[in-house]
């Protein structure tokens, strides 16, 4: 089994950042002896099976990926190398973004308690995009089954272990897909008219997703929400964990909205005008912003 190793830019806590992807129930995080987290993604249509991790202390950390070809094929050592530092935001600087919170008499402490933590990248934009259209305004156990039928039945599979893992089925399979199959997998028929006009969207524009990262934030939000499905909070969600855009704000997130609420001890529930002024003076950071205070709850 081929592997390398890869720079990430310090401080980064390995254990605590993939603690988003259990909390997200998301992605399956499969834990061996030495800590790999597990993906199973396409590179260049290539199928490869990642196990990422990461050696060293905080402050002097070091990327591993090892890696193997269900289906045979090859890829560049560099380019897995540059999807697993990818996914493990191996290139964000978290010390401009400190310098703020250390301004902050609320939120100081949280540079402490929350030391090295990094935002863990979906493999694809487009399955980012897919789990924000499924988890709209449902609980997070039940879009995790629903997701995962999805890919039972669109996706392929490998099985690692005592664990399997599943391939997200790509745009074009998805595009095809009948809504009625859908709606038997128990989703809505909005999210299943969704799911499938994106899929299209991507299929008809196949840089669609790459070209977000070359835009300024605002450019990218506003691309996104001229997709059918995809809101303020949809597009805030996908570009913060599927493209890496680091000036996210998800207004209207629960979460965010109670972790405000209790980080600056309010009374009442934050609007999100409030939320929105409070977070500007940790612009261009507020998707790690967010990131704290969701883990701060």
């Amino acid at each position: 089994m081929p592997q390398t190793e890869f720079k990430i830019r310090p401080p980064f806590d390995f254990d605590l950042s993939t603690k988003f992807c259990e909390r997200t129930k998301f992605d399956i995080l499969d834990r061996t002896d030495n800590y790999y987290l597990k993906r199973f993604t396409k590179i260049d249509d290539t199928p490869v099976f990642l196990e990422i991790g990461c050696r060293g202390s905080i402050n002097k950390p070091i990327g591993l990926v090892k890696w193997s070809y269900p289906d045979g094929g090859q890829v560049d050592n560099d380019r897995v190398a540059h999807i697993a530092g990818k996914i493990l935001s191996a290139d964000v600087d978290l010390k401009a973004f400190y310098k703020i919170l250390d301004c902050s008499e609320k939120l100081k402490p949280l540079k402490k308690t929350l030391y090295g933590l990094k935002p863990i990248l979906t493999a694809t934009a487009f399955e980012s995009a897919a789990w924000a259209i499924i988890g709209q305004q449902i609980n997070l156990t039940f879009a995790g089954k629903v997701k995962l039928r999805l890919e039972q039945r669109y996706g392929t599979s490998l099985k690692f272990g005592k664990s399997r893992f599943y391939l997200f089925p790509d745009p074009s399979k998805i595009a095809k897909a009948r809504i009625d199959t859908l709606r038997k997998m128990q989703f809505s028929l909005r999210k299943a008219e969704y799911l499938t006009g994106l899929a299209k969207v991507c299929t008809e524009q196949n840089r669609f997703f790459d070209s977000l990262s070359e835009m300024p934030y605002n450019e990218a939000i506003e691309k996104l929400i001229t997709v059918r499905g995809i809101g303020i909070w949809s597009a805030n969600y996908l570009l913060m964990r599927g493209v890496g855009h680091l000036n996210c704000l998800p207004l209207g997130d629960t979460g965010l909205t109670r972790a405000t609420k209790e980080v600056y001890n309010m009374k009442n529930k934050p609007d999100n005008v409030k939320i929105e002024k409070l977070a500007k003076k940790f612009e261009p950071y507020r998707s790690l912003y967010t990131l704290y205070l969701w883990f701060s709850l």
